[in-house]
């Protein structure tokens, strides 16, 4: 009888760590990601990228890492890691990215 208590206690608590872990990875960023001519407020998944002459810098001013990729769905090479309170940086991004994931 004890014994079954103990594995039925443990099995509740993967699945509550479990599910606490999945809540947090599910919330959005705190904070902006922006250029000069768009803002997204605690942005989440992928953000299409408005292009300006196909050039453009992202700021991260956000507590996550955004990846910048080339296709518009957030598919293909990532092709910029822009750090927590950082900025794109020139050469591919500025030519090539069309939409940033962040988490």
């Amino acid at each position: 009888m004890m014994r079954r208590l103990t594995t039925t206690a443990g099995i509740l608590a993967a699945a509550g760590a479990l599910t606490l872990s999945m809540a947090t990875s599910a919330s959005a960023a705190h904070g902006d990601l922006f250029n000069s001519t768009w803002r997204v407020v605690n942005p989440t998944g992928c953000v299409r990228v408005q292009l300006e002459d196909n050039r453009f810098h992202v700021y991260n001013d956000t507590n996550e890492y955004a990846l910048a990729y080339a296709n518009n769905d957030c598919s293909g090479p990532v092709i910029d890691v822009i750090p927590p309170g950082g900025r794109s940086q020139e050469g591919e991004i500025a030519i090539l990215g069309r939409a940033v994931w962040i988490r």
